[in-house]
């Protein structure tokens, strides 16, 4: 066992949980030991999975010139953009393999990077966000802007709405660009090595998609299908996302209260919850739990009843109307 899943390991044998707060009988409670192990061939399966789903929703669109086969290879092809996000999170924690370097080179060369991002840069920020959710100065909740909920349901609409047709991407990263962000986002030292090799990685996995599509004759499908969702549909997906896990919800120390579940798999977890992501108050109280052991540990506060039921849902839905107000 390498020394990223020892330390897991060593985290589920915590006498009281930090990120329970004051709340005793959740703070004694640690999941079985055997769901802190990685699996990293659940993680290059699951990496595999996503490449996978692109790779047939491309195909389909080159073979099917359609309206509305590119409308469902988008929406698929975004999905599967916001999946690759997820596994950039389970690298950030160190759980896509047990060592470090082929963890992050991984999660940079098949997640991060073709998506445009440092994982490195993202981790330092979401670690970040795990100590104090919901407080002034969390980076998550300033990026995505969702401190200012619950807000009138018609400014909720409106602002999914210009998510979607890219108007809120291109609104965050002019924020980004100005610095409004910079008091919220810790500075990453990199050497001048490691730069390279995150370029490299957006380079070349965005280069090598391009390529092949050109070379099937089909070049257009690299922007209409990859760079479009990524700046429409993309952030739509994880402005949800977001919301769901966060907005509304007041910072504390109990991180069961703080964060929101879905507890159950469906169309919904699979557009904007991939990889059990979704059961969001067992990631923040066990973040050294691979994402295939989420479901797990939630059986388990389940049955011992440590779960506030006002922070289980069975779907997006409802909580968008419990953060928006007629």
């Amino acid at each position: 066992m390498g020394r990223t899943a020892r330390a897991a390991q060593g985290a589920g044998m915590t006498r009281h949980n930090p990120f329970a707060g004051d709340n005793a009988e959740l703070g004694r409670f640690a999941p079985d030991a055997a769901l802190f192990r990685l699996r990293p061939w659940r993680a290059v399966a699951a990496l595999a999975g996503d490449w996978m789903l692109i790779a047939l929703s491309f195909a389909a669109a080159a073979h099917m010139p359609h309206p509305l086969v590119y409308a469902l290879a988008a929406v698929v092809i975004a999905r599967s953009q916001l999946a690759l996000g997820v596994m950039m999170h389970e690298g950030a924690h160190g759980l896509l393999a047990p060592r470090r370097r082929i963890n992050d080179a991984l999660g940079q060369a098949l997640a991060a990077g073709p998506l445009w991002l440092s994982l490195r840069t993202y981790r330092s920020g979401h670690l970040e966000h795990h100590r104090a959710p919901m407080h002034r100065d969390d980076p998550v909740a300033a990026v995505f802007g969702i401190h200012d909920y619950p807000l009138v349901r018609r400014a909720l609409i409106a602002r999914l709405l210009a998510y979607a047709c890219g108007i809120g991407y291109v609104a965050s990263v002019a924020k980004l660009v100005r610095g409004e962000f910079r008091h919220v986002l810790p500075k990453v030292a990199k050497s001048r090595g490691y730069v390279v090799w995150e370029i490299a990685s957006m380079l070349a996995s965005n280069a090598l998609l391009f390529g092949v599509l050109a070379h099937a004759g089909h070049p257009l499908l690299y922007v209409g299908l990859w760079i479009v969702p990524s700046v429409t549909l993309l952030p739509l997906a994880g402005h949800v996302r977001a919301i769901f896990e966060h907005a509304g919800l007041p910072a504390g120390a109990d991180q069961s209260r703080n964060a929101r579940t879905i507890v159950r798999r469906s169309w919904q977890t699979f557009l904007f919850g991939p990889h059990a992501v979704h059961f969001h108050i067992e990631h923040h109280l066990f973040m050294r739990v691979p994402f295939y052991h989420l479901p797990s540990v939630h059986r388990q506060l389940a049955q011992r009843r440590l779960l506030p039921a006002n922070r289980l849902y069975a779907g997006y839905g409802r909580v968008l109307c419990d953060v928006s107000i007629r």
